[in-house]
């Protein structure tokens, strides 16, 4: 199994991760464990923690948008 992570939008739930594929197109991100996806998640509010603190973003995201679930693809 592996796993994603998911961003809550108006419509629900979806891929919150894309990553270059071949050169023409973008895959949704996957992890082969539930702690990598984990650690990527923490990196990414790191990075927005600090983005706010330099000024370049008004406020931070809200954890609860975001979840970590299992997948087959």
């Amino acid at each position: 199994m592996l796993y994603k992570v998911e961003m809550r939008f108006l419509y629900g739930w979806d891929d919150a991760g894309w990553e270059e594929g071949d050169e023409t197109e973008e895959r949704p991100m996957r992890f082969c464990t539930k702690a990598d996806a984990q650690a990527e998640l923490e990196e990414f509010f790191a990075g927005v923690k600090a983005a706010v603190a330099a000024g370049n973003m008004d406020m931070e995201e809200n954890p609860r948008d975001y979840r970590i679930v299992g997948t087959e693809t």
